[in-house]
């Protein structure tokens, strides 16, 4: 296990030492701190308590301790020795870490006009740490010729930005990606990725509109949608631009509850959805029309030309992002895309196959 020494350093010392003790192979994905509560691990495999000697124990009794004094230390010095500051994204409910990894912060807040304005009485401190495993996205390339408009739906601790991150990696050599990371979750971006750019801070939906105008990118890619981004993602589709992005939906029809969602694929703003399960588990590829058929709504236009096309079996038009990208990443050939596209649902090889780490 590696986390990284600014991290380890805004813990408690007997927090961060059992840390240190619990050796090389543990892949932590969470730590939870509560006040006057044990300390709580979240592994791939299985969740526990945190002892003072590394070890992870199914039971509280004999873990470690924090309080409310340990809570708030913490928190001052994961801030850069500076609450005041970052007090905009506490009032969100996270602080940005670096290597994106995030720092979620529950407490009590104070409210005015209801607008959160600060937050105070920190109760609950939740460590999300990023990881980057290049090759995560691999099972996925191999299915899709052509990486168009995906939505990545599952819930929290899927693998969601992990995917992300790989197909950042593996997309931007080459394609003119647009990477917007409105909470530094995917900052920084690999070496590897000489062709994209990046947008850190932006709100989305200002971020989406900017890089369109003023980016010419081939390929748009955001961690989790919002409502607040409905209208730039549909804006961006009627510009030209894909957009690969993630929501929190654990099924098809957690999706279809979302009415903005519904809005968005009637518009045929996404081609296909990629749902995730558990920790790290690619569960199936979907056509965003196979799932709103699932739901009672109709096929959109936008999908209806698409298919014309797909049935007359074109080449990729040249600059596109399947002739750039499509031929390097899934060897099979484009014939694949075309069958997986008219079947509706597609039979996911790969399910089960390691997608990674925190979503």
């Amino acid at each position: 296990m590696y986390i990284d020494k600014n991290l380890l350093d805004c813990l408690p010392a007997a927090v961060a030492l059992a840390l240190t003790r619990m050796g090389q192979d543990a892949q932590i994905y969470e730590l939870r701190l509560r006040a006057g509560k044990p300390v709580q691990v979240i592994l791939s495999s299985r969740s526990g308590w945190l002892s003072g000697s590394g070890r992870l124990l199914d039971t509280p009794e004999g873990a470690l301790l924090t309080d409310a004094a340990a809570l708030f230390e913490t928190l001052f010095r994961a801030t850069g020795r500076s609450m005041q500051s970052a007090m905009d994204g506490i009032c969100r409910g996270y602080v940005s870490l670096p290597g994106g990894s995030r720092l979620g912060v529950a407490g009590t807040a104070s409210v005015q006009g209801g607008q959160v304005l600060s937050v105070h009485s920190i109760q609950t401190l939740n460590f999300r740490f990023a990881a980057f495993l290049p090759d995560a996205a691999d099972p996925l390339l191999r299915q899709l010729d052509s990486l168009t408009s995906l939505l990545i739906a599952g819930p929290p601790l899927s693998g969601k930005t992990t995917l992300l991150r790989s197909l950042i990696a593996k997309l931007s050599q080459g394609t003119k990606l647009a990477v917007l990371d409105e909470r530094g979750e995917l900052t920084p971006l690999p070496e590897s990725a000489l062709t994209a750019d990046l947008l850190t801070g932006y709100p989305k939906a200002a971020a989406i509109e900017l890089a369109v105008r003023t980016l010419s990118p081939q390929l748009l890619i955001c961690d989790e949608l919002s409502p607040l981004e409905a209208s730039a993602v549909s804006g961006a589709l009627h510009a030209g631009v894909p957009l690969i992005a993630t929501i929190h939906a654990g099924s098809a029809e957690e999706l279809l509850r979302r009415k903005w969602a519904v809005q968005l694929l009637e518009e045929g703003c996404f081609e296909k959805i990629v749902f995730l399960s558990d920790v790290g588990k690619i569960g199936k590829v979907m056509d965003a029309r196979a799932v709103l058929s699932a739901g009672g709504g109709s096929l959109p236009a936008a999908l209806r030309q698409r298919d014309r096309a797909v049935s007359g079996g074109p080449a990729a038009p040249a600059g596109s992002l399947a002739a750039k990208a499509g031929a390097a990443l899934c060897p099979a050939g484009r014939t694949a895309w075309y069958a997986a596209a008219d079947g509706g649902v597609d039979g996911y090889a790969g399910a089960g196959a390691s997608a990674a780490a925190i979503g």
